[in-house]
C-alpha cells in the first residue's frame, strides 16, 4: 500500500509539472460543446439580469460655500455697531448638514417622494416618476410607516385593488373595486386614488408603495454623496437613480433647503437683538413721557418761560459734563441689561444681544464667538443628542465663555462707575454755581437734562433697531450654484460591459476550472507517458473509435453487458486509424515472438482490471494475423461470462463440452469465423471454471490445437477478478495486459510492475488501449465491468471497451 501511495504522489507531481500548451489545448478543444453551452447559459444569464435590473444614472452638482461675500455685505454695519463677525465657517461641517437625514426628509415632503408606482413588464418592473398614468392621496395621518398593494384597471373609470402589504406583511384580504377620485377605507387606510394626464398610456397592472417620509429621507441620504474639492470651498453633490428627472430634482431642492435653514440659523440672532431693543424702547418710552410731564407741570407751576438767557454761561460748562454722562451711563445701563440677560434662567439656551452699543470690542467679539458657537452646538444637537461628547464639549465651551462675558462686563460697569462718579462730582460743582443763581433754575435744568438723555437713548435704540433690521434682509444662502443639476445619458449600473465580461470569463473558466480539477484529481493513465515508470515491454497503442466513445457516454452508470459494438474492425485493404495501430501491433508482436516460423503461438490476453477492452484486443489482434496468411483461432476462456461468445454472436458448445468430456473432437467445436481465422467459444457456462481449467484436458486441448494453428489468442478474465487467468497462464507463450486509458488507475502500476518482476505470466507485455488522439494528447474512455460474485468482488455489466474495442 505504501508503494502505491508513494507511486501515486511521484506520478501526480510528474504529471502536474509537464503541463504543456498541447495538454491545455486538449483540455479546450476536447470539450469545446461543453464550453459553448456553458458561456451560452451564462452570456443568457447576464442578459437576464440586464433586462431585469433597473439602469441607474449618475446625477452630480457643485455649490460654493460663499460666506465671503455675505461678510463683505455686513463689513459696514459691523463696523457701525463695533462688533465682530464670526470667522469663516469650516466647509466639513457643512457637507455634514447636506448630508442630514432632516433635511433630506423636508425635500422629501416638497417633492412627494412618499409614493412610489411601479409598472410589471415581462419578467420585470419599471418604476414610474411623474409619468405615472395614476396619483395616490393618503386621505387619514394615521397610516402605517409603509405598504404596498396592486392595481388593476377595469375600465377607464374602474379599477381593482388587490394583494396589500404592511411592511413586509402580506394581509389576507379581499380584493377592493373603486372608482377613480372615490375615498376607499381600505387594510392600510383611507386612499385616493385619481388619474392623471398620463392615464391613457395605462396598459399594465401597477404596484403602489408608500413610506413614511423620515424611513425614505434615511434612505435618500445614504444614496446622497457629498465631497469637497482639494483647496477649495467647492462642494460636489452626486446621487445616483433610476430616474435622472428624480435626482436631479432632489439635489435642487436639497440646495434650496439648506439655504433656508441657513438663513434662518442666521437670523436667530437678529430677531433676539430686536427683540431686546423692542423691551428697551417701551421702559425709555414711558420714563421719557413721565419726565416730559414733569417738566411741563413745573413750567406752568413757577410760569417759566426762557431761562437760557440767565444760565447760558453754565449751561455750555455744564453741556460737556452732560455729554460725558450720557456716554458713560448710557454704556453702563447696556452694559448692565446684558449682565441681567446673562445671568437670567429664562435666556440660558437663547443667542445673546450683538450689536448692542457697547463701545468695548472684546466683549462685542466675545458674545460674537458665543452666539457661533451656540449654533453649531444647536445644528450638531439636531442629529445628536446631549450625551455626544461633542455636545458635552461644545456645553463647557459656551460656559466658559458665558462667565468670560459676565466677568467682562463686570469690569466695564466698575470703570464705568469710576468714571460716572468722577463726571458726577465735577457737574456737582456747576450745579451749585446754577443753584447759587436760582432754585428754579437748578430744578428746570436738572429736569430738561433727563429729558435730553432718555430722548438721546430712545433715538439711538430705534437706529440700532434698523440696522439690525437691516443685517436681517441682508443674509443670503450660503451657497452658490455653480453647476446645476445633471448627469450623463450614459447608465452608470448595471455595468454591461462588465457584467458581460464576468459572463464571459465565466462561461470559459467555469468548464475549463472543472476540467482542469477532474484532471488534477484523476489518477487513471492517460497515456503513454504514464506507464514510463514500467519495465514492462510496450507493445502499441490503440486509439479510441469514435462510435465507441459516442456508446460508452450514452451507457455510463447502466451496469450492462452491450455488445452491439464490439466486433472486429480489422479489414483488409482498411487504412484507418485503427487498422494501422493494429499493424503496428502486430508487427511488434511479430518482432517480440522472434524468427521461427515452424512453432505455434500461445498468446494470452488479459488486464489488471474490468473494462480495459481485452475482448475487442483478442479479436482484432487475431484478425490482424489471419489477414496475414495465418491460421488463427480465439478461444474464449471467460468461463464465467462468455464474453467472446456473446460479442461475436456465436456461443454453442465449446471449451467447455471439451473440458467436462462431452466432446472428445476439439476440431468439430471450432466456428469458422473468415478466412484462416476460427473461434472456440465457452458453450454453456459451468459451476466450477477453476476445477475445469486445472484438468489435464485443458492442456490436451491447447496441444490439439497448435497442430492446425500458429496463432492461438486466449481471451482471459482480468487477473485481479478471479484465479482463473493464473492458470490459464501456465498454458501461454506470451502473455499481453491491455490496460485502458481511464480506466487503468496509476496507483496499481507498482502491482503490475511486481507481477512482471515476480514472472508470474510468461514474457509479459502492455498495449494502452483507448487512446482519444483527437482530443490532444490524452482522453478518457470508458468500458464494461465484469459481474463476478466470487471471493466478494461484485463486479457488474457496463458498457464500454469491450463493447467497442
Amino acid at each position: 500500500m505504501e508503494i502505491i501511495e508513494n507511486s501515486t504522489v511521484k506520478n501526480r507531481t510528474a504529471e502536474q509539472s509537464d503541463i504543456s500548451l498541447g495538454d491545455i489545448w486538449g483540455m479546450i478543444w476536447g470539450y469545446k460543446w461543453w464550453y459553448v453551452a456553458i458561456l451560452a447559459i451564462a452570456l443568457a444569464a447576464a442578459a437576464l439580469y440586464l433586462y431585469k435590473t433597473p439602469t441607474s444614472f449618475k446625477t452630480t452638482a457643485k455649490v460654493i460655500i460663499n460666506e465671503d461675500n455675505q461678510e463683505a455685505s455686513l463689513r459696514d454695519l459691523a463696523s457701525i455697531s463695533g462688533g465682530n463677525r464670526r470667522p469663516s465657517m469650516n466647509v466639513n461641517n457643512e457637507v455634514e448638514a447636506f448630508l442630514s437625514p432632516d433635511l433630506m426628509q423636508t425635500v422629501v415632503e416638497r417633492l412627494r417622494l412618499q409614493t412610489s408606482y411601479v409598472e410589471h413588464q415581462f419578467l420585470r418592473t419599471r418604476e414610474l416618476y411623474q409619468y405615472s398614468p395614476i396619483e395616490l392621496t393618503v386621505a387619514e395621518q394615521r397610516v402605517p410607516s409603509a405598504f404596498s398593494f396592486s392595481v388593476e384597471k377595469l375600465s377607464d373609470s374602474t379599477f381593482v385593488m388587490k394583494d396589500f402589504t404592511v411592511g413586509k406583511e402580506k394581509i389576507a384580504h379581499n380584493k377592493i373595486e373603486g372608482c377613480f377620485g372615490d375615498t376607499l377605507e381600505t387594510p392600510v387606510g383611507t386612499l385616493v386614488l385619481a388619474k392623471t394626464m398620463y392615464a391613457s398610456q395605462w396598459k399594465r397592472d401597477m404596484s403602489i408603495s408608500w413610506c413614511n417620509s423620515k424611513t425614505l429621507a434615511r434612505a435618500y441620504a445614504a444614496r446622497l454623496g457629498a465631497s469637497v474639492a482639494d483647496g477649495t470651498t467647492i462642494v460636489i453633490l452626486s446621487m445616483q437613480d433610476i430616474s435622472p428627472l428624480r435626482a436631479e430634482n432632489i439635489l435642487s431642492t436639497l440646495i434650496d433647503v439648506y439655504n433656508e435653514q441657513w438663513i434662518h440659523d442666521k437670523n436667530r440672532s437678529a430677531r433676539n437683538t430686536t427683540e431686546f431693543i423692542n423691551e428697551r424702547l417701551v421702559v425709555i418710552e414711558q420714563e421719557l413721557g413721565g419726565i416730559e410731564t414733569d417738566l411741563k407741570e413745573y413750567k406752568e407751576q413757577n410760569r417759566l418761560t426762557d431761562i437760557e438767557s440767565l444760565s447760558q454761561t453754565y449751561m455750555q460748562e455744564s453741556s460737556d459734563y452732560a455729554a460725558r454722562s450720557f456716554e458713560v451711563n448710557n454704556q453702563m445701563a447696556i452694559a448692565t441689561y446684558i449682565r441681567e440677560y446673562l445671568v437670567d434662567p429664562a435666556h440660558s439656551q437663547s443667542l445673546l444681544p450683538a450689536n448692542s452699543g457697547l463701545t468695548s470690542s472684546n466683549i462685542e467679539g466675545q458674545i460674537g464667538e458665543y452666539n457661533t458657537l451656540l449654533l453649531q452646538r444647536d445644528k450638531l444637537l439636531a442629529n445628536s443628542s446631549e450625551s455626544n461628547p461633542v455636545i458635552i464639549d461644545m456645553n463647557a465651551s459656551l460656559t466658559a465663555i458665558k462667565s468670560t462675558i459676565i466677568r467682562s462686563i463686570d469690569n466695564l460697569i466698575s470703570t464705568l462707575q469710576l468714571q460716572a462718579d468722577k463726571i458726577k462730582s465735577q457737574e456737582d460743582q456747576i450745579m451749585s454755581r446754577i443753584a447759587s443763581s436760582s432754585g428754579q433754575q437748578m430744578e428746570l435744568l436738572s429736569i430738561e437734562r433727563q429729558q435730553k438723555v432718555k430722548e438721546s437713548l430712545y433715538i439711538y435704540l430705534l437706529q440700532k433697531r434698523e440696522e439690525n433690521e437691516i443685517a436681517s434682509l441682508v443674509n443670503v444662502g450660503n451657497t452658490r450654484l455653480i453647476v446645476s443639476p445633471s448627469g450623463s445619458s450614459v447608465p452608470v449600473a448595471p455595468n454591461k460591459g462588465m457584467i458581460l465580461m464576468i459572463a464571459l470569463v465565466l462561461g470559459i473558466g467555469i468548464p475549463f476550472a472543472v476540467i482542469f480539477l477532474l484532471r488534477m484529481l484523476d489518477s487513471s493513465v492517460k497515456g503513454k507517458k504514464d506507464l514510463a515508470s514500467l519495465s514492462i515491454p510496450f507493445l502499441a497503442e490503440i486509439p479510441q473509435m469514435s462510435s465507441s466513445l459516442k456508446n460508452n457516454l450514452a451507457n455510463i452508470g447502466r451496469h450492462r453487458f452491450d455488445n452491439t459494438n464490439c466486433r472486429i474492425v480489422v479489414k483488409k485493404g482498411s487504412r484507418n486509424m485503427i487498422n494501422e495501430a493494429f499493424r503496428v501491433l502486430r508487427t511488434n508482436l511479430d518482432m517480440m515472438i522472434g524468427q521461427s516460423q515452424e512453432n505455434s503461438h500461445v498468446i494470452m490476453v488479459t488486464s489488471f482490471n474490468p473494462n480495459a477492452g481485452k475482448t475487442f484486443m483478442s479479436m482484432n489482434m487475431a484478425a490482424g494475423m489471419a489477414l496475414k496468411g495465418s491460421k488463427t483461432v480465439i478461444i474464449d476462456m471467460d468461463l464465467r461470462k462468455a464474453t467472446l461468445g456473446k460479442s461475436l454472436g456465436y456461443n454453442k458448445e465449446g471449451v467447455v463440452s471439451y473440458l467436462v468430456g462431452k466432446s472428445d473432437n476439439v476440431k468439430a467445436l471450432v466456428h469458422r469465423l473468415d478466412e484462416n481465422l476460427d473461434m472456440l467459444s465457452v458453450g454453456n457456462l459451468p459451476p466450477n471454471p477453476t476445477e475445469l481449467l486445472l484438468s489435464e484436458r485443458f492442456t490436451q486441448m491447447i496441444n490439439l490445437l497448435k497442430k492446425d494453428y500458429r496463432y492461438i489468442f486466449l481471451d482471459c478474465p482480468p487477473v485481479e477478478i478471479v484465479a482463473d487467468t493464473s492458470i490459464i497462464a501456465k498454458a501461454a507463450e506470451i502473455s499481453i495486459f491491455v490496460m485502458r486509458v481511464g480506466i487503468m488507475d496509476k496507483r496499481a502500476l507498482p502491482m503490475v510492475e511486481d507481477l512482471y518482476g515476480e514472472q508470474k505470466f510468461h514474457r509479459m507485455s502492455i498495449v494502452l488501449n483507448g487512446v482519444l488522439k483527437n482530443r490532444g494528447k490524452y482522453g478518457y474512455g470508458y468500458g464494461y465491468g465484469y459481474g463476478y460474485g466470487y471471493g466478494g468482488y461484485g463486479y457488474g455489466y457496463g458498457q464500454g471497451s469491450e463493447d467497442d474495442q
